[in-house]
């Protein structure tokens, strides 16, 4: 029973977004704490995902072409458990720095690989994959709250305490997996699911399309345009006396309305689509993110954190969906790739290196307003890719098989 690949699956999320919990709101503390500047913070930060831009497409491409992809969980998530670990030794500052960088790293590519691996198991039937990332969402709420309580209690080493035994404990989920078959995969029941091995080389095919470069604009801004938020909100929040307890709920709130769309995602998707979604998410974006700069009072915040269901949940849904229509099925894991390192990870780690350089806790206006402006940007491509995608495969692939 408890082998069951719906239930392995979805621990499999637990174990990342406990991790991911703790990691966004609390650890750019400790890393102050550390002695670390709010510019030092961004480059840190920023240095991970832009290494995971670097990197991430060779990651997927070696993901898709192994036989069974649990070794490539196994050999990421070690990794990450491993540059944990040694954080919670004494070490100097460029340590510190190289460690969380292979830590985030390593994360940020085992994300969008195992959301290929579960998308692949949801069109098997075996796993409905809303409600599997809504549950790794639920955990991350978990994480929040008990972060926030034991950070408060005993300092912000209990966090990387905490990072640590994430990271320890999805190794172990890792290592337990059923077998996740790649593109070359034996696994017949997958394989007739699976997403072809993605084409590095033809990845300028789908550059030849306005549509998906808007997709990428939009979604990309749009997302990236939480940057100020997850390095950074709680250096602003401590400042304004709010306690580690009180972080985690401002946190908790925000996820808990992103699972009320993850978890309703398919009726949502039905209702409006997937443009009209990452245009919600973006207009949420320019709401959110300077009205949050202006350190408004608590009871106004919680609203603006309930807007994290448009600007993250809905404008995720929004882009998995757009490629699920637009993008023919061999250039799908492609597609997905550049989405997430370029249009997403890459925006984010520049946003989180500027924002760095002009953040300040006691005035935090210019660098929420920056995110506010990302937003702007990010309405205005998806308003242009509603006017200018037709709702099928984009043009510049209309005559690529199907196949890979």
């Amino acid at each position: 029973m408890l082998r069951k690949p719906a239930v392995l699956y979805t621990s499999f999320y637990i174990g990342h977004f406990l991790f991911l919990g703790v990691q966004l709101p609390f650890f750019p503390g400790w890393l102050n704490a550390q002695g670390f500047t709010e510019a030092a913070i961004g480059w840190v930060m920023g240095g991970s995902l832009i290494l995971r831009l670097l990197l991430g497409p060779v990651v997927a491409y070696w993901a898709e072409s192994q036989t069974d992809q649990r070794l490539v969980f196994g050999i990421i998530t070690g990794l990450m458990a491993a540059s944990s670990l040694l954080l919670l030794i004494d070490k100097p500052g460029w340590s510190i720095a190289l460690l969380t960088m292979i830590a985030m790293w390593s994360f940020g590519c085992l994300v969008p690989i195992t959301d290929t691996a579960v998308m692949r198991a949801d069109k098997a039937g075996q796993i409905n994959y809303g409600q599997a990332r809504g549950t790794g969402s639920f955990a991350f709420v978990v994480a929040n709250l008990a972060g926030g309580v034991l950070i408060t209690r005993y300092g912000d080493d209990a966090g990387v305490v905490w990072l640590a035994c994430a990271s320890v404990l999805t190794v172990l989920i890792a290592l337990n997996l059923p077998r996740i078959a790649g593109h070359n995969g034996a696994d017949k029941t997958l394989a007739a699911h699976a997403f072809p091995r993605p084409d590095l080389k033809q990845a300028a095919r789908l550059f030849r399309s306005k549509s998906f470069v808007l997709l990428l604009v939009a979604a990309g801004m749009t997302q990236a345009a939480h940057a100020t938020y997850y390095y950074f909100s709680e250096l602003h929040w401590s400042a304004l006396g709010y306690n580690s307890d009180l972080i985690g709920v401002l946190w908790t709130l925000g996820v808990l309305a992103e699972i009320g769309i993850l978890y309703t995602g398919r009726k949502m998707i039905a209702r409006f689509g997937p443009v009209t979604l990452i245009t919600f998410g973006a207009l949420g974006a320019m709401i959110r993110w300077p009205l949050t700069g202006l350190s408004p009072p608590l009871y106004l915040l919680v609203f603006l954190q309930a807007l994290h269901a448009l600007t993250f949940a809905a404008t995720y849904l929004g882009s998995i969906e757009f490629i699920s229509r637009a993008i023919p099925t061999n250039l799908t894991n492609t597609g997905m790739t550049i989405v997430s390192t370029l249009g997403v990870g890459a925006l984010t780690g520049l946003g989180a290196i500027f924002v760095g350089m002009i953040f300040s806790p006691e005035a935090p206006f210019a660098g929420y307003a920056m995110m506010g402006a990302m937003g702007a940007v990010g309405l205005a491509a998806s308003i242009l890719l509603g006017r200018h995608w037709d709702g099928g495969i984009i043009r510049s692939e209309r005559q690529v098989p199907e196949s890979g």
